[in-house]
């Protein structure tokens, strides 16, 4: 696991995602720019041919004013998140997320002949 830490310019996150191509890349926020950052963030993300199908979510403070209207929400996954998980959404939705990641990756590693 890797954690770009706060306020990661859209560049480190490309540049990192392109020596990487991590498993699944979580983008967290809390100053409420998060669908403005995010939208413009995955489109980044996506452009990278090694990218284009590995899991990318977004959380946390989407919007100064409290949770996102679900139209909101359709817009983030419509744009290439896998999943959203707004502000005061369950810890246990991103639990059950990344579990559903793990296991479908130890069945592609598995189906490969891999042992990672």
């Amino acid at each position: 696991m890797v954690n770009l830490g706060p306020c990661v310019p859209d560049e480190l996150i490309v540049q990192e995602c392109r020596r990487r191509v991590p498993d699944l890349v979580v983008v967290s926020t809390l100053n409420g720019h998060g669908v403005t950052d995010g939208l413009r963030v995955i489109r980044r993300i996506r452009s990278i041919p090694a990218m284009s199908d590995k899991p990318v979510v977004i959380g946390g403070k989407l919007g100064v004013g409290g949770r996102q209207p679900l139209h909101v929400v359709a817009k983030l996954v419509d744009s290439g998140y896998d999943a959203v998980f707004d502000d005061g959404a369950p810890m246990a939705e991103f639990d059950r997320y990344l579990h559903r990641v793990v296991a479908r990756h130890q069945r592609a590693v598995s189906s490969a002949g891999g042992t990672g």
